[in-house]
């Protein structure tokens, strides 16, 4: 018993020392700092837990259980309340949209799956940082979809021009948020700058849009009704599509099919 009683601490001891260098690691990574040595004490309890419920969660997913796995991510020492809290944001202005649905054939063929990143069709992943960008965002990833499929440019288009210059579309600030139809109702009508010349800054400024180093212009866009089989549709044979989800799954997803029981 005394033999196991030491084994025992020696395990839990490892797990601590454990735990200890991915919070040391994690701060690192992600520039985490904290007003006071109780605040710090706080999250490195959260992010313990966190590690829990990842190490919960991709036990199901290695025996086949789950469709996507999780990680450590820069919102580890985040409560799942907190996450949901950060999530939340309000549009200002009823946006003024034109779109028509998308009408696809019945018989349409679509393919069993496709992946559009081995097609060159998205671009490097972005951080929005702690913005309310994400609508921003979701319209460039389909912008520079459609120009890689159509046009065979690969360019990062700005999110911040559209943070900085489509309010009077209905979009919002960092706090107030947006939506990506009106997005493309901007670009539709001035076109979008590169984010190159045009980078983010995670928050939103003066419009410094600039017509002469326009690099896409759209004709319009098109809504996809609400169903799945649409969606299938759209996304097998157009390209990357612009979405909007309940993210609240998100706070720790590392890679992987994300479905069922926590997506809408």
């Amino acid at each position: 018993m005394k033999f196991l009683a030491i084994f025992a601490t020696v395990l839990f001891a490892a797990a601590a020392s454990t735990n200890e260098d991915q919070w040391i690691a994690f701060k690192q990574t992600h520039g985490k700092t904290y007003k006071s040595l109780l605040e710090e004490r706080t999250r490195f309890g959260i992010f313990q837990s966190n590690l829990m419920k990842i190490k919960e969660h991709n036990a199901r997913y290695d025996k086949g259980e789950e469709t996507y796995f999780l990680g450590v991510t820069r919102f580890a020492d985040l409560t799942h309340g907190e996450f949901k809290d950060f999530l939340r944001r309000r549009i200002k202005n009823k946006p003024r949209l034109h779109a028509t649905p998308t009408v696809f054939p019945e018989d349409l063929e679509v393919p069993d799956s496709i992946d559009w990143t081995e097609k060159g069709a998205v671009l490097d992943i972005k951080d929005q940082e702690d913005c309310g960008s994400c609508w921003a965002f979701s319209a460039t990833g389909a912008l520079e979809g459609q120009n890689a499929v159509l046009n065979n440019v690969r360019i990062p288009l700005s999110e911040q021009q559209l943070l900085d210059c489509s309010g009077s579309y209905g979009n919002g600030d960092c706090d107030e948020g947006g939506i990506m139809s009106a997005a493309f109702e901007y670009v539709r009508d001035y076109g979008i700058e590169a984010e190159e010349s045009y980078p983010y800054k995670s928050i939103e400024t003066v419009c410094q849009y600039d017509a002469s180093k326009t690099i896409l212009k759209i004709k319009g866009y098109k809504n996809v009704t609400a169903s799945e089989e649409e969606l299938r549709k759209a996304v097998g044979t157009i390209g990357p599509i612009s979405i909007a989800m309940n993210a609240d799954p998100l706070q720790l997803y590392f890679g992987g099919i994300l479905s069922g029981r926590g997506c809408t």
